[in-house]
């Protein structure tokens, strides 16, 4: 196992300083954590360190009184026994207490609880050390969030994060147990207050887990990351620590909020905003054009769209799959893995060097950037000795590919091996030098995998997902590091160091749904329709027709600019280029990109559901902290009912606001009082002369059930 530890100097101090926001206060009985936005409190005795007291300032009792703060995650009988705490400072004004717990002389397993200034919100992690001379077998997944919550009467309501829709939905009731596969929402309905637990996402190899088991009297959550995914592949998998190895979880937290689902996500966005997310680039979140082909000469047909995309509004231009040498050059055949693990260019496909691709599109005033799948790579270059063979992940010893009918054969190299994390970190760090690049979309495409079984790679037998995880975050901050204002990476999402996409895709706001934005005769999956729902290119409900109305082209593409968006040739033929596209397609889209840029920044701002009263509609608010300024995306989405009402949430009911619909022409802005927006805003959709323009074409009648507006909200002065 390859240790990788968080560097801290642990104060052995329990002193609290009066000027400190945050206090963190030893006493005989245990110690005291606060903020003035939470208070936790604890108990030390001889059965060890318990909950005592859990609440959000002004708020209510939420834990069931000494009860257990740390699961083991030991499989071994031995217990583990309270033997000290340290309190150390964090950046940003945060404080850390370490609970450090001993089982007899084979580990040390420390619990740690972060607090800073603001936000109602703990964060934890759990480390353990093994300090025998044998290896130590844990559990398949390690809890750092362990809570005893009281009951009120009729229970806590449940909530799950969904990639069905934005937001929470409800889980119905907790049965006797209750495990949720992402972040989850209890909430105390009888004292309108919540809290939310979650975690890190993983990157797309490990995965994140709450098990709740609920009683008539209580609800006990315990949550962290599993360290193993894939529990398929093996029964009852453990986590190999070798002798001398430490591992530490990724991180989870909870947060306590006054409200619903809503206040409690706004609670833990702007503390991950605050203190986690790496900070935002100016004018985000982007607007990126994803182009690739397969034939030679690609150069001059990129720098030809090139134009396009500068004239519509593009923020990032970047070349997807096939720009390394050996790449295939046969027009429309899709085989973006022949040549992959090459980090130099295709001097086939850019005659002048890819460092002259990138200074025109920056010359254009746009950011440049690359796909890559540093993981994986063609099987040819490991044949010819190119790469290692001894760099190849393998379960069992048969190593990790894919195959594909229209793909070069791919070998997958294990992101927990030392040697392929450096070698990885260099090619990154010289293209992304040399050709100047702003953006980096990391995409796995071809993995199969994380759970390299080979012990020649610095993990153990079972445990090369956690090691893959740690090697991949290691990439992720070496570039961050040497390179600040990079971005991308919106593939796989990350607390830490994915920049656009931070998170639960479906929850934080501004992040990157992974999907193209495709149009009629822009795909083989598309031909002729939009996709008015779902995920990427394949999913959801769509209109299919050979005339689209206005009303129905900003519906489509309203719905991807909810968030950051990509524009993109996903088969990578010249004949999806977005200049292929019909006017009218091109001319809504520049339509809408230009609305975008106007309220793009408040997508990083809180997130709310507005109620609607009709079935069949739905809509996703953003709102300034500060309540000066929100959009709101209104869909009728297939519903038969035409008039409804939304009542808007997060604003000042006492000011007064412009309200400006983005289905109207400009100067038929409104002011509306805050408080009549609270209380519903009337809609009729779809919008008369969008949907029918001069004259309805009667062949085409669903599109009248489909319809959606933008509203931009300023408060007056």
């Amino acid at each position: 196992m390859r240790p990788f530890l968080l560097a801290a100097c642990l104060v052995c101090s329990f002193a609290t300083f009066a000027t400190a926001q945050v206090s963190i206060a030893e006493s005989p009985e245990g110690w005291e954590l606060t903020n003035g936005h939470i208070h936790v409190d604890l108990s030390r005795s001889s059965a060890g360190v318990h909950l005592k007291s859990l609440r959000r300032e002004g708020g209510a009792e939420w834990a069931v009184s000494d009860t257990p703060l740390v699961a083991v995650p030991d499989k071994v009988s031995k217990p583990y026994l309270f033997t000290d705490a340290a309190v150390s400072d964090l950046e940003k004004g945060g404080k850390q207490l370490t609970l450090r717990f001993k089982s007899g002389t084979d580990a040390l397993l420390s619990l740690k609880l972060k607090l800073y200034p603001n936000g109602a919100v703990v964060q934890t992690a759990m480390q353990v050390e093994n300090r025998s001379q044998h290896t130590l077998a844990l559990d398949s997944h390690m809890d750092p969030l362990f809570l005893t919550l009281k009951n009120p009467a009729g229970g806590l309501r449940p909530f799950s994060s969904t990639k069905e829709g934005h937001g929470f939905r409800s889980s119905g009731n907790l049965s006797q147990r209750h495990e949720f596969q992402d972040w989850m929402v209890l909430e105390n309905e009888s004292r309108h207050e919540s809290i939310l637990v979650g975690g890190e996402p993983g990157l797309g190899v490990l995965g994140w887990r709450a098990n709740v088991q609920s009683s008539t009297a209580s609800t006990v959550i315990l949550a962290g990351t599993i360290l193993i995914k894939n529990k398929k592949t093996r029964p009852s998998p453990t986590f190999e620590l070798a002798p001398g190895a430490t591992v530490e979880t990724p991180l989870s937290f909870f947060s306590l909020a006054k409200g619903d689902t809503d206040d409690a996500g706004n609670e833990t966005f702007r503390y991950l905003k605050q203190y986690i997310f790496p900070a935002p680039l100016p004018n985000s979140p982007l607007v990126t054009y994803c182009i690739w082909l397969t034939e030679r000469n690609t150069e001059e047909l990129l720098l030809k769209e090139l134009e396009l995309a500068k004239r519509v509004g593009f923020d990032v231009f970047y070349h997807d799959a096939t720009w390394y040498e050996g790449a295939s050059v046969v027009p429309g055949m899709n085989d973006w893995t022949l040549g992959l693990g090459s980090y130099e260019e295709s001097k086939e496909k850019f005659p002048h060097g890819i460092k002259n691709l990138s200074d025109a599109v920056r010359a254009k005033g746009l950011k440049f950037g690359l796909w890559i799948d540093p993981g994986n790579v063609d099987a040819a270059r490991v044949a010819s000795g190119e790469i290692p063979e001894d760099w190849l992940a393998m379960i069992d010893g048969k190593t990790l590919g894919t195959t594909h009918p229209s793909l070069a054969i791919t070998k997958q190299l294990c992101l927990g091996d030392p040697k392929v994390v450096a070698w990885i970190e260099k090619q990154l760090g010289d293209i992304i030098e040399k050709w100047h690049l702003d953006w980096i979309k990391w995409d796995p495409s071809s993995t199969v995998s994380y759970e390299c079984s080979r012990t020649d790679h610095g993990h153990g037998k079972t445990d090369g997902a956690y090691a893959a995880y740690r090697g991949r975050m290691e990439i992720m901050r070496y570039l961050l590091t040497r390179f600040p204002n990079l971005s991308g990476f919106e593939c796989d999402p990350s607390l830490e160091f994915a920049r656009t996409n931070p998170g639960p895709q479906t929850l934080l706001p501004g992040g990157y749904i992974n999907e193209f934005i495709t149009g009629p005769m822009l795909s083989p999956n598309v031909w002729g329709s939009l996709a008015t729902a779902g995920k990427g290119d394949a999913g959801g409900e769509r209109l299919t027709s050979r005339w689209y109305s206005a009303s129905a082209l900003d519906y489509y593409f309203r719905k991807h600019f909810m968030h950051g968006v990509t524009f993109g040739n996903i088969n990578g033929m010249s004949s999806q280029f977005l200049s292929a596209a019909p006017p009218g397609f091109i001319e809504a889209f520049q339509r809408n990109l230009l609305y975008f840029k106007q309220y793009r920044h408040l997508l990083l701002e809180d997130v709310y559901h507005p109620r609607i009263e009709a079935a069949g509609w739905s809509s996703v608010q953003y709102v300034k902290e500060d309540s000066t300024e929100s959009v709101v995306y209104i869909f009728r989405d297939k519903s038969e009912i035409a008039d409804t009402k939304i009542r808007l949430r997060g604003l000042d009911a006492k000011a007064k606001y412009r309200v400006t619909s983005l289905n109207d022409r400009p100067g038929r802005e409104k002011e509306v009082t805050g408080e009549s927006l609270l209380s519903g805003v009337a809609v009729h959709l779809p919008n008369q002369w969008l949907a029918t323009g001069d004259g309805a074409v009667k062949e085409f009648p669903d599109q009248q059930l489909y319809g959606s507006d933008i509203l931009l909200l300023r408060r007056l002065p």
